[in-house]
């Protein structure tokens, strides 16, 4: 384990498991809230065949009491015929027979009336002939048709018939069958039901009521008005529930519904034929819903009852209402939990680096402080057991031991300066000429030393606004690099000009230079680029850092860039000084 310790992988696992689990509680509460909703749908949308299934037995009514009980009265298609028994002719079928049928005039509307007889399937007429492809299809089709399960039972049906050139019409027929249900005639007659004549599907869906009263949220008034309201169920049934009742009660349903609420208050009903064509539909600008129900009525004609829900009123059906597709409160907990977690591996990112940062800043200001000491306790002893031959030795140890303990008192004062939360400098009329020529005075014995020249380029007059203690450590500090990073021999140059709005004062030196990108990173603390802890450069890290902070403070700007010849040139901006002369 490194010296950060167990506690950021702690930390690290701590924030994935509770990415973790919000994911899975994100999961589960989706998962829920999908679950909710298809039962929804699904009550919904069992109201609707509901609601279909009662159009489809209220037709069947309706067809039926115009058949069985005004053109089929005589036949009594229901009963079974005895053994040997005469069939009666065609025409015991009224000459109009369905008083309740609206087709049109008599004389455009001819109303043929026939009987088959099975198995022979010979065709009797009266009251007129059909067209050849009504003939075909009642000799041909009719039969079949009469044959079926539910045309038995129920004693009749209707057939869609389109003839060639010639308006839509109907073929009514009913089976005559034995006591063993064998279909011994067909009669039938001529019809516009269902095609022409719509006024049963209009006349059941303005009177039939699909919303019994025992639907959550009815509420049936007591006072024997027969009226009534339909309204969702308030949240909460019990403690607080009439408090709460007045807030959830605001969105309601009025009317007159003794038995139930109008079917035009709640959906749209259609008529389909077999081709899916539509026979009659309720509304013509009903809006297409996904809550719909349909049920058959094959022996009329091959009709389809659908009920297409109106989309604002499905949810009423449901206690509850249904749910709407908004993102769960627990997907926003997992979109903070990521945020969380990102923020946390961001801060343990951060404490890590910081961990390894300061381990190469111990290491390296232990390794500048050991080498300066090694060198001053070496000369100390050499001097305290005269070991100097002559005087010139004991003079160059003590230069030595001197210049050692400027270079610990820097670094001391680099490592202070680091420290400091803020600085508070200054604000006075600096000579930074005065300051650039101390600056080289003090640094060069240190040049010397290493076999480095330090060269003025520096004008008569030059005043700048700052902190010429600040402005000092600036230049001791780029000094310090232009002599660490540059080659032996090397000419450093101090510069000094006065322009328009600034006071420019640069070093150069001749050293390799410093690459454009990484020109911001050597600003930072703690950064040193090439050079490792154990070579001859040293160094914490510090120096620019500093630079940048004195020079912030003191309102200036500072830039690295390239050397026309060659090496690096620092460059420090100063405010020039309002009144041009020294404090």
């Amino acid at each position: 384990m490194r010296a950060y310790g167990a506690r950021p992988l702690l930390l690290g696992a701590a924030l994935l498991g509770i990415v973790i689990v919000a994911a899975l509680a994100v999961r589960e509460s989706m998962r829920n809230a999908q679950e909710r909703k298809t039962v929804a749908e699904r009550t919904v949308k069992d109201f609707a065949k509901f609601a279909s299934y009662i159009y489809t037995s209220r037709a069947y009514l309706f067809a039926r009491d115009r058949t069985l009980f005004q053109a089929y009265v005589a036949l009594h298609p229901s009963e079974a015929w005895p053994a040997g028994a005469v069939l009666p002719p065609p025409s015991v079928i009224p000459a109009v027979p369905d008083t309740t049928e609206r087709c049109g005039p008599m004389a455009q509307w001819p109303i043929y009336r026939f009987r088959i007889d099975l198995p022979s399937r010979k065709v009797q007429y009266v009251g007129g002939h059909p067209l050849p492809a009504i003939d075909a299809l009642i000799r041909d089709s009719i039969p079949k048709l009469a044959n079926s399960r539910w045309v038995k039972i129920a004693g009749f049906g209707y057939l869609f018939a389109d003839p060639p050139g010639s308006p839509r019409e109907t073929i009514a027929y009913a089976p005559a069958v034995d006591s063993s249900m064998k279909v011994l005639a067909v009669y039938g007659y001529r019809s516009c039901y269902g095609v022409r004549d719509t006024s049963d599907y209009s006349q059941m869906y303005k009177v039939v009521r699909v919303l019994p009263p025992m639907v959550p949220g009815y509420v049936e008034d007591q006072s024997g008005s027969s009226k009534g309201s339909w309204r969702p169920p308030p949240k909460g049934y019990g403690v607080a529930a009439d408090r709460k009742s007045t807030a959830v009660m605001n969105e309601q349903m009025v009317g007159r519904w003794p038995a139930g609420m109008p079917a035009d208050s709640l959906f749209t009903m259609t008529v389909t034929d077999d081709h899916d064509r539509i026979l009659y539909q309720s509304s013509k600008s009903s809006k297409p819903s996904d809550f719909y129900g349909v049920a058959p009525l094959g022996y009329v004609g091959g009709a389809a009852f659908w009920v297409n829900l109106r989309p604002d009123v499905a949810k009423f059906l449901v206690a509850g209402g249904i749910p709407e597709s908004h993102v769960p409160a627990s997907v926003l907990l997992l979109i903070g939990s990521i945020v969380l977690a990102i923020a946390g591996f961001a801060s343990l990112r951060s404490e890590i680096h910081l961990v390894n940062s300061r381990q190469r800043f111990l290491a390296n200001v232990s390794h500048e402080l050991r080498t300066p000491l090694q060198q001053i306790l070496m000369f100390v002893q050499l001097l305290r057991l005269g070991r100097t031959r002559s005087d010139e030795e004991r003079e160059r140890s003590l230069e030595i031991i001197e210049r050692e303990t400027h270079r610990l008192i820097e670094l001391s004062n680099s490592v202070l300066a680091a420290a400091k939360p803020e600085l508070q400098l200054q604000s006075t009329a600096v000579d930074v000429i005065q300051v650039a020529a101390t600056a080289a005075d003090f640094f060069t014995p240190l040049a010397e030393a290493r076999k480095m020249r330090i060269e003025l380029d520096l004008t008569d007059h030059a005043v700048a606004r700052g902190d010429p203690g600040a402005i000092r450590q600036i230049l001791i500090n780029v000094l310090d690099n232009a002599a660490k990073y540059g080659p032996i021999g090397q000419t450093i140059t101090i510069g000094v000009r006065e322009e328009p709005n600034a006071v420019r004062l640069w070093v150069d030196d001749c050293g390799p230079g410093i690459p454009a990108s990484d020109r911001n990173k050597v600003w930072l603390p703690f950064v040193r680029l090439g050079g490792t802890v154990d070579d001859s450069t040293g160094g914490a890290g510090l120096g620019l850092s500093i630079v940048r902070d004195l020079a912030t403070a003191m309102e200036a700007t500072v830039e690295l860039g390239t050397r026309p010849t060659g090496g690096t040139r620092f460059t420090l901006d100063l405010q020039r000084s309002k009144n041009g002369s020294p404090s």
